[in-house]
């Protein structure tokens, strides 16, 4: 088992070594950003669903996984200090967006179930689900153009 850790190992070395010479054109930030929150939102609404559903193994591991995303985005992602409020603005806005909606699709809830326990579930349920949409459309809106205006 040794040996095919160790042949693993090399191939994915000189395979990254060769794949970075023949790359010219760079990723994004604003796509990395994007790409990187969205899917630390969607695994810890999933991880959270899991967890609520009784299967809290998968819940554990994947709210595991959305922290390791987040604490690993530093590897990947060139942080900007100039341009720090980009982050937590493009953070909440993914997480505002999508968090529900992935929860309630993990639960088999109805997509537009709001729950009635915490304070956030409390205001969401004061507003009418049309206007939940469009806060969570604008959300998505703000969620995108942001990182891609101001970080290049």
């Amino acid at each position: 088992m040794k040996i095919i850790i160790i042949i693993l190992l090399f191939f994915s070395l000189n395979l990254s070594a060769q794949l970075r010479g023949l790359s010219t054109h760079k990723f994004p930030e604003s796509a990395k950003v994007i790409l990187t929150y969205t899917g630390a939102v969607a695994l810890n609404a999933i991880g959270d669903g899991l967890n609520d559903n009784g299967v809290k193994g998968w819940g554990h591991v994947a709210n595991a996984l959305s922290i390791g995303t987040l604490l690993m985005s530093f590897t990947w992602i060139d942080y900007d200090r100039t341009k720090w409020w980009v982050y937590p603005l493009t953070y909440v806005s993914v997480r505002f967006a999508g968090f529900d909606y992935i929860y309630n699709t993990t639960r088999g809830l109805p997509l537009n179930y709001i729950g009635g326990t915490s304070f956030y579930d409390q205001f969401m349920q004061k507003l009418n689900p049309p206007e939940t949409y469009l806060m969570r459309g604008c959300a998505l809106v703000v969620s995108i153009s942001i990182p891609i205006k101001f970080l290049k």
